[in-house]
Formats: C-alpha cells, structure tokens, sequence
C-alpha cells in the first residue's frame, strides 16, 4: 500500500477490513460515517488541539453526574436533534396515526400500577388537569387492556428523579385501557422546565447562544397486543417553547386545555381552585 496522504486516508480506513462480510449492516454505518466525519474535518481545517477538546468534551459526557447518572450522552444526542432524525425516519411510514417521539432520557422501568382514574402525583401549587384519553387502532377498533406507561414534570417542570424532595413516583404511572379503550386520570399541568445545564451539555447550549428549554409535555408509552410498542410526547400549544423546543421534537402532536373556574364546577371535581381538561384519542400504528 502507498503511503496515506490526505487523498487516500478515508478510503485506506474503510476497506481496511473484510468490506462487511462479517456484519454488512455495520459495514455500511461505519463507510458512512467515515466519510462524513473525514469530510467534515477538512471543511473546517480541524487542528489537533480542536481534536482534543472534542476528546475531552466525550469523555465528560460519559461521566455520571447528580442529573444524570448514566451520563450526558442521551441528553447531548437529544440536544443535537439526532434522536428526532431518527425517530422522523421510523415514523414516516406512519401515516394518519399518532405521532412517534423520543422517550427521553427520565424513563424508569417498573412504574406503579394505577386504576383508571386515578391522580398520579402531588403538587400543592400545581394546576389541576383531567385527562380523559381513547386508544385506538386506524381502523378505529378500541384497543382493549393496552398497557399505557405515562410520566411527566411537576407544575414547576420538576421530575422525581431529579429533586430529594419529591415524593418517589410523583407523575409516574402504569395504565389499562379500559374495555373501550378508554383512560381517565388527574394530574397537574406540567411546567416548562430547562434541561440540566451543569454539565458539558449545557456548557454547548452556552456557548453557541442556545436556551434549553423543553416545552411542556407529557410522555406516553402504549403497549398494545398486536402493534409494536408506541412511544410518544404530548405537547401543550400555550407554552411559550413550543415552537423553540431544545431537542426539537415538537411536530403536529400539540394539544390545548380548557380552563373551568365556575364554583359549581370546581365543586363537582373536587378541587379548590380552577382547573382544566383535555381529550385526545391516540391513534396507534
């Protein structure tokens, strides 16, 4: 082989190997990849010393940290709008069905079970909302004992996981539909919340002039018999980071709320203050 130069280096790492034989799918991952990240390095004129910023930036987004201890890497890839491309990608096939999203990184396995009208968290200040939901396949047949995984932020856009002082499981639920494919449940709603920026993530969101800021929203997971499992993001229209979300996943699946403050009516929910409802059907592919 002739010497590498900067000519030849890219083609010299991809073929230096069995070309795919062994695993094809990677194969062509990692040609891409090659390219694009070789190209990418000659169009900016990237130093050694750039390089190993870059090093020590991955290597800091790997570290655990009081946010996140699994490490940054899942928030970084959702910050980068990586996660959504993919996502857009699966769900285009999807036509006239609910919408797909990210899971995000907050998702713990093993949530409580909780009958169907249940509220599922505590939050003194927080704004009361009844959600009312129908799930359902294209062809309109309810979707019976779907398996329906929901969690959410606090009013204040505060999830258990990440404050001492919540109580464990606050706005983490497990679902069944009901024999009509219907679910009923009380909760707040969510607040508008940036996403951890101590670590290197929000150092990039800094330094490039960017807010972080998730636009208020609640995450579903249904798992249905019969469909592959649905995993979604609901977006509320008055947050004003709906249309700036900072891991741009807000598309069509936006809802509103409708407010109820007459006495009678607050008197028939059960609460002292004014609160608000919502109802959507899902759709499921």
């Amino acid at each position: 082989m002739s010497g590498i130069t900067l000519e030849n280096i890219t083609e010299a790492v991809i073929n230096h190997g069995d070309k795919g034989k062994t695993n094809p799918r990677l194969h062509e991952i990692y040609t891409s990849l090659i390219k694009h990240l070789h190209a990418f390095q000659k169009e900016v004129s990237l130093t050694t010393a750039e390089l190993d910023i870059g090093r020590q930036f991955l290597f800091k987004l790997a570290q655990p940290n009081h946010d996140f201890p699994m490490g940054e890497i899942h928030l970084m890839t959702d910050c980068l709008g990586i996660s959504e491309v993919s996502i857009l990608l699966e769900d285009a096939p999807n036509h006239g069905t609910t919408e797909m999203n990210v899971e995000g990184p907050l998702f713990i396995g093993g949530l409580p079970e909780r009958p169907n009208g249940a509220k599922i968290g505590e939050d003194a200040n927080g704004k009361p909302l009844f959600i009312t939901h129908k799930f359902q396949d294209k062809n309109g047949k309810p979707l019976a004992n779907a398996i329906v995984d929901v969690w959410q932020p606090n009013g204040e856009g505060n999830y258990f996981v990440q404050r001492e002082n919540l109580p464990e499981w606050n706005f983490y639920a497990r679902f069944h539909s009901s024999a009509n494919g219907e679910l009923n449940f009380e909760t707040v709603v969510p607040g508008d919340y940036p996403v951890p920026t101590s670590g290197p993530t929000g150092s990039m969101l800094q330094q490039l002039g960017r807010h972080g800021y998730r636009a208020s929203h609640i995450h579903y997971i249904v798992r249905a018999e019969g469909h592959p499992d649905f995993t979604t993001m609901m977006y509320f229209n008055h947050s004003p980071y709906v249309n700036s979300d900072t891991i741009f996943s807000v598309k069509d699946f936006r809802v509103d709320i409708v407010k109820h403050d007459k006495p009678e009516e607050m008197q028939a929910r059960g609460v002292d203050r004014p609160f608000y409802t919502l109802d959507y059907t899902f759709i499921i592919p």
